[in-house]
């Protein structure tokens, strides 16, 4: 199950999500910039308002995403602002970041963990009401997401302090595009565990309707 948190949801699973990420990002993808003596990679994007959405298996995390609404400060818009641009914003948009599946993570229930941490992902933007994503990445990464269905477009290509170049980019979600996902991979369930002020939020969020 992918479980969709906010911090103060899980305190305990959040301290192995900032302990996945430094290995991940840092001492596996080489983000230098993230590194940081305690080994755990979190940044001032990691707010009281930011979703986790985390795949455990087994008691370990092996894969995180994590979502931000555009309405509020987030990677995209502040690194974009740097360079003179303005990327789409809105309450329906949310930036998708820290992506990523653990290296050699082991299937689950016959399911590849990329494809679950993928169509989890896309599930909970659906549930929350996003209507597109914006994220910065580097190309063969939108190569990935145009394969998987997603119509992405160019923001701009932009340098990293590194050198590396990475590119801002914005998609819509196409309306079947959950319902491909799941045919793709065989997936019939929901896959999403909320947490507890998600869940309350949902609740009002269905009474309000």
């Amino acid at each position: 199950m992918l479980k969709i948190i906010y911090e103060a949801d899980d305190p305990e699973l959040m301290e192995k999500v900032w302990s996945f990420r430094h290995k991940r990002f840092v001492e596996e993808l080489g983000w230098e910039e993230l590194r940081r003596d305690d080994c755990r990679e979190r940044d001032e994007f990691d707010t009281a308002d930011t979703l986790h959405a985390v795949l455990v298996h087994g008691g370990n995390v092996i894969g995180y995403s994590r979502l931000l609404p555009t309405t509020r400060s987030h990677l995209t818009s502040d690194f974009c602002r740097q360079h003179g641009i303005e990327p789409p914003s809105g309450p329906h948009i949310y930036e998708w970041s820290r992506c990523a599946a653990e290296l050699g993570a082991p299937d689950v229930n016959g399911h590849a963990a990329s494809d679950l941490l993928m169509t989890g992902v896309l599930e909970c933007l659906v549930e929350i009401g996003a209507r597109a994503v914006v994220f910065l990445t580097y190309a063969p990464i939108v190569k990935m997401m145009r394969r998987r269905g997603y119509p992405v477009e160019h923001i701009s290509s932009l340098r990293l302090g590194n050198g590396d170049q990475v590119e801002a980019v914005f998609s819509t979600l196409p309306a079947d595009l959950l319902f491909r996902h799941r045919q793709r991979h065989s997936i019939q369930l929901s896959l999403l565990e909320w947490g507890h002020a998600r869940a309350v939020d949902r609740l009002r969020t269905a009474a309000a309707a």
